[in-house]
């Protein structure tokens, strides 16, 4: 099996860095545009300066010709915005049926990719109002289904057709493609030297004197002499009275 020359390699990814690159460009009127890359998975943004509290219709001009399924769909306007608006899926499509300047009578929704079982084309469009001071924001969204090719987003109403008040700018916000280059997250220690801790000083002990109650001391024990009953005791006189008479007889 042949090694493959690094030379080849790089070539490769280089290759496939390019074919992932979405060019896209943001027009007025006048048609002056100006190009920023971005990359399938990334979004941005189209700022719209004009008149106060104007509303102007936001679209993706000469889509038609794509198909609208997946690889080959254009870039969706995403939900939620503040003072952006839609036309349902389902229609009506009031936004959709504005006839652009110079279309020959063709509308926007005649102007971008037709609608299919996974997207309709309401996605493609919108209708924007500024605020008091005149500004408003718009934000595109592509996807792994986008289509690798040029855009470009018109902006205009009636009013601005005639009048040169309208500003568009575009801030990209491309995603990388899949990063070649390794990340090292670093490993911070901090090391900190505690405080000496000061134990608090313990109060003096307090020495409670005491109080030694003396034993009672114990009284002599008393001397037990046998008691001899009287009745004897008269007996033993008598027999002793009796014996000094014998003896002195």
């Amino acid at each position: 099996m042949k090694a493959i020359h690094p030379g080849c390699i790089l070539l490769a990814v280089i290759l496939c860095a390019l074919i992932l690159v979405i060019p896209v460009s943001a027009v007025k009127t006048s048609e002056q545009s100006l190009s920023d890359p971005l990359t399938r998975g990334g979004r941005f943004t189209v700022t719209i300066t004009g008149l106060p509290n104007t509303s102007y219709y936001v679209w993706l001009p000469g889509t038609f010709s794509m198909t609208g399924k997946p690889y080959d769909q254009p870039p969706v306007i995403t939900d939620n915005t503040v003072n952006v608006r839609k036309d349902p899926a389902g229609g009506p499509y009031p936004i959709g049926s504005y006839q652009y300047n110079n279309g020959n009578g063709r509308t926007i929704r005649d102007d971008i990719a037709p609608s299919t079982s996974d997207m309709s084309n309401t996605q493609y469009y919108a209708l924007a109002t500024t605020d008091s001071s005149g500004v408003a924001i718009v934000e595109f969204q592509t996807s792994v289904y986008t289509g690798l090719r040029s855009y470009s987003v018109k902006v205009e109403n009636p009013q601005s057709v005639d009048r040169d008040n309208l500003l568009v700018q575009i801030q990209v916000f491309s995603r990388k493609p899949p990063a070649t280059l390794q990340v090292i997250t670093p490993v911070i220690t901090v090391t900190s030297t505690p405080e000496p801790t000061t134990l608090p000083t313990p109060p003096p002990e307090v020495t409670i004197p005491r109080t030694t109650t003396p034993l009672p001391t114990p009284l002599p024990a008393e001397t037990t002499r046998p008691r001899v009953p009287l009745e004897s005791g008269l007996c033993l006189a008598s027999l002793g009275m009796a014996i000094l008479i014998i003896t002195r007889r």
